[in-house]
This record gives structure tokens, C-alpha cells and sequence, in this order.
């Protein structure tokens, strides 16, 4: 259970342990040399084009890609990648199939030397696709797909084909992405996995789990999913990363895996913070005009307008989680969340819970999520249907009203 949203418990843990902090604090450090954060822009010279593609490599020697950007023309991008000299390369996508073409445009930074990052600076990446003199290009992009790069530099999946119960989808590995979320990330479970191979007479129903959860939260749900006519993936990711992060990976993914398998319909499942994850990333597909092959969008209990206990941890806590910066009421990423509206043929199944865990007295709520939060406006504005079910934060993913009713909304939106 996300017991870290609960405020009584997040002081708890203060008094309690400072050795989770210290652990914390020690991991947040490794993730900065680690995940160290490359900024910069793309600009062209006198070209129109509207998806553009942003990699960087540790050595351009041997070629290899270890993070990638996908944008909508020109624009602003973040990369984060090891605390060392690194490359960058961008292209003009022009047919939109992540792969670079050689009669494709396409630009370095720094005139193809390495980006050096200096200590307590975010070093400027700055690209102008067309240029005149620039070196040549990257031969890795045209030999091999990008998510190869990826998967096999990144620790990151990409569609592998995974088992549920492997103990990197437990509730335990979901405790330490919140509290250790690079070593999550080192033990080489984060992406998004299949539990068997694509086939393409099937639907994909992509599941994504909350904060401190898990895959395995949806065991229920998959148990009973027509497999003969619906493919289960799901995602697993650290949830203790800031939420722009992790919307970024998950868009990333899905496009990656449409480009590779051209699927015409994808159903998306989110529960508790996985929503927000999921809202994340389909702004993300408005704004690069992409992800028409979303069928349906169903999140559950998630917490809209936030928690209000994450402010605390914001403040008092000794390390702060980097997620809380996200899901404390009136963060940056939740106030803006609704400035881009979905599509509007693509439905959002708006579930929640109100079964009131006396524990927590006044206030109503899913034991976790203040219904509040559960039906701030703009997300019921947004919402195609609306349905509130008797069930806990927990309880919600297990109901058989509740999985019924989900899976004749995924019927209804075929």
C-alpha cells in the first residue's frame, strides 16, 4: 500500500529512522553522477519539420546511444545521463520512424566535440540541425534501431518479455523505487515489458502502477483480462523520480513500440500516481501530435490535486523524495497538468474510491486519496465517465464490480 501518502506516517518515519533518510540521501547522490542533467535547445537553419530526435553518446568512437529525446520540431530538451563528457546528436525525424536516414538533416553540439559537465552547472546543449560544416553522422543510427541502443546501454525494457513474478515486479522492489530510486534503477527492471510476445491479432492494455506500488498490484486484473483477445504490458518504473521524468519515459516507450509494431489500438490502465504519470505522457503525445492509436484512458483512485502530506515531507523531511516536489497540491506539474486537454476522441474513464478508513478521521477519502483530490474539477470536466466504487485505495484494484466495469469500458471504446 502507498502508506508514504499518509501524513500521520510520513512524520513517523522522521521520528523513527533517520537511517532511511541517510539511505535516501546516499542514493540521490549516486543517481546525480548518474542521471546528471544536460539542457539545451534545438534550432534549425531555414527547415520545416516537425518531429525531431535528440541522442546522446558516451563514445563516438564505438557509437553507442544511451538516452534519446523525441520533440515536435525545434525546442527545449533535457537529458540526463552519466556525469561525463558526452555527445550529442539530433536529426530531423522527417518520415517519423526513429530512425535516422542519411538524406535526413541533422546537427551536433559543440560542432561534434563532447559536452564537458562542470560541477554545480547545468551545461547548455544547444543544436542547429542544417548547419553548414558539421561532421558526419552517426552510422550506429542507421545499422542498428534505437531502442537496441537502449536497451542494451540504458538497463532499460522496451518490450522484453517479462514474468510477473520475477522479485523485480514485488512490493518490495516498489518500496525501494520510492526510497532508493537509482538502485531500482540499477537492479535493471525499469521500462516497459510484455508477459509474452507481441502478437498483433491482439489488443495491448497497458497497466501502470502507483507510488511505492507495483506491477504486481494488478495481478487481479491481468488474471482475469481475455488473453485471447487482449496483450497485458505494464510498466515499472522508480516511483521516487520526479513525475516529468517518469511521463517522459513512458510516452517514449509507447511510441518507440508503435513505430516497431504499427498496433492500431492501446488501452491504458493507471491507478493512484500511475495517473499522473499517464495524464503526463498523453500531453505529451497532444503537444508532438502523436498517440492517435490510444483507444482509452482509465485511472483509478489517483490522486488529481494531489496530497497534501507530500508538502510536509517537502519541508521537514532531512532528504526530500524527488516525487514529492511533483504531488504536493499546487506543484508545478499538477497546476499545469490540465493545460493541454486530450483528444477529444480519446475517452478518460475517471474511477474512485470512497470507502473512509476511520484511522485518518475527518475528511472523506479512500483511506489514502482525499476525495478531493480524487474529483478535482478539471479532471471531472475532463472525464468522459465518472463512477465512485465503495473500496479502499487497495481494495479498488481487487473488486469485481470494479475490474468488470473496466473491462466493458475497454469493450465500449473499441
Amino acid at each position: 500500500m502507498p502508506a508514504v501518502m499518509r501524513a500521520g506516517l510520513i512524520l513517523a518515519a522522521f521520528a523513527a529512522s533517520g537511517c532511511v533518510f541517510q539511505q535516501l540521501d546516499h542514493d540521490l547522490s549516486r543517481m546525480e553522477d548518474q542521471a546528471h542533467l544536460f539542457a539545451g535547445f534545438v534550432s534549425s537553419e531555414a527547415l520545416e519539420f516537425h518531429s525531431t530526435v535528440v541522442v546522446a553518446m558516451d563514445d563516438p568512437g564505438a557509437e553507442r546511444i544511451v538516452s534519446f529525446r523525441m520533440l515536435a520540431g525545434e525546442g527545449a530538451f533535457e537529458i540526463r545521463r552519466a556525469k561525463a563528457p558526452t555527445w550529442f546528436f539530433a536529426f530531423a525525424d522527417l518520415n517519423k520512424d526513429l530512425r535516422f536516414q542519411a538524406d535526413e538533416p541533422y546537427g551536433w553540439a559543440a560542432a561534434g566535440k563532447a559536452v564537458i559537465p562542470e560541477p554545480q552547472q547545468t551545461p547548455g546543449v544547444d543544436i542547429t540541425i542544417g548547419a553548414s560544416g558539421q561532421p558526419g553522422f552517426p552510422g550506429a543510427l542507421i545499422d542498428e534501431p534505437l531502442e537496441l541502443h537502449l536497451n542494451n546501454y540504458a538497463k532499460t525494457h522496451i518490450g522484453s518479455v517479462s514474468s510477473l513474478d520475477d522479485p523485480l515486479f514485488s512490493a518490495a522492489q516498489g518500496r525501494k523505487g520510492l526510497w532508493q530510486p537509482f538502485a531500482f534503477w540499477e537492479d535493471g527492471g525499469t521500462g516497459l515489458h510484455f508477459l509474452e510476445p507481441y502478437d498483433e491479432d491482439k489488443v495491448p492494455v497497458l497497466f501502470v502502477h502507483g507510488i511505492n506500488a507495483s506491477p504486481q498490484d494488478f495481478l487481479s486484473m491481468i488474471e482475469r483480462l481475455d488473453r485471447d483477445r487482449f496483450q497485458p504490458w505494464f510498466m515499472s518504473y522508480p516511483s521516487g523520480l520526479r513525475l516529468s521524468w517518469l511521463s517522459r519515459g513512458l510516452f517514449q516507450f509507447v511510441e518507440i513500440l508503435h513505430r516497431q509494431y504499427g498496433f492500431d489500438e492501446l488501452h491504458i490502465v493507471a491507478h493512484s500516481m500511475g495517473g499522473l504519470v499517464a495524464r503526463g505522457a498523453l500531453n505529451l503525445c497532444s503537444e508532438n501530435g502523436t498517440c492517435d492509436y490510444v483507444t482509452s484512458f482509465t485511472s483509478i483512485s489517483t490522486p488529481w490535486d494531489g496530497v497534501a502530506s507530500a508538502e510536509s515531507g517537502v519541508k521537514w523531511a532531512p532528504t526530500v523524495i524527488p516525487v514529492w516536489n511533483d504531488i504536493y497540491p499546487a506543484s508545478e506539474y499538477l497546476s499545469t497538468l490540465f493545460a493541454v486537454p486530450l483528444p477529444d476522441d480519446l475517452p478518460h474513464n475517471l474511477l474512485f474510491g470512497f470507502r473512509q478508513d476511520r484511522f485518518l478521521g475527518a475528511g472523506s477519502s479512500d483511506g489514502v486519496i482525499a476525495l478531493s483530490s480524487q474529483l478535482r474539477p478539471e479532471a471531472q470536466d475532463q472525464a468522459t465517465i465518472l463512477r465512485g466504487f465503495d473500496e479502499d485505495h487497495v481494495s479498488i484494484l481487487h473488486s469485481d464490480a470494479v475490474i468488470e466495469n473496466i473491462f466493458s469500458l475497454l469493450e465500449l471504446s473499441r
